[in-house]
């Protein structure tokens, strides 16, 4: 009998990097360098400690049964792809170029780009070669200005949709430039 794998237990809590990047040529192997590139965003103390993430569904689909059959089977059929919407802390009345409108301005209406996340490492460190990330080729919607809430804790931000535009990469390594 084969010995059951013990996987280690990898708190998620301040452990999840997002960036919103503009151009990598190949999602499997991202460059280290194209994830750093200007006119991206690295969202990762942007957003609230609660943001989702992707999901899929794969559907199911039961074959037709035979005259002969007293039985049905199964087969995976198309599987849909989806991106959270993103709330994201941002000041209105902060210059351009500040640390307050950084995602605001990198972040362009209905742009085309990929959204990388890392998992399982501190969302305060920058991406590096050898990390493991998922990268999903999306396009963003249209930013629209609010706050978190109406009581004394709410701050300033923005929600923006994404959309996933092709299949992602999931769990790829940065490769050096």
């Amino acid at each position: 009998m084969v010995a059951p794998t013990l996987a280690p237990l990898v708190r998620a809590q301040a452990n999840d990097s997002w960036l919103w990047v503009p151009a990598i040529a190949d999602i499997s192997e991202p460059v280290v360098t194209e994830i750093e590139a200007a006119g991206g965003f690295n969202l990762s103390c942007a957003i609230p400690s609660d943001q989702e993430g992707f999901t899929g569904t794969t559907e199911k689909l039961t074959l037709p049964m035979r005259n002969c059959e007293t039985v049905t089977f199964e087969v995976n059929g198309s599987t849909n792809y989806s991106a959270p919407d993103f709330q994201v802390f941002f000041s209105p009345q902060a210059a351009s170029g500040a640390e307050g409108k950084k995602a605001w301005e990198a972040m362009d209406d209905m742009s085309n780009g990929f959204l990388v996340r890392r998992q399982g490492k501190d969302a305060k460190t920058v991406i590096a070669t050898g990390d493991f990330v998922d990268v999903v080729p999306a396009q963003l919607g249209v930013k629209i200005p609010t706050k978190t809430g109406t009581d004394a804790a709410a701050v300033y931000s923005f929600t923006v949709s994404a959309s996933i535009t092709s299949t992602p990469a999931w769990n790829v390594a940065v490769v050096a430039a």
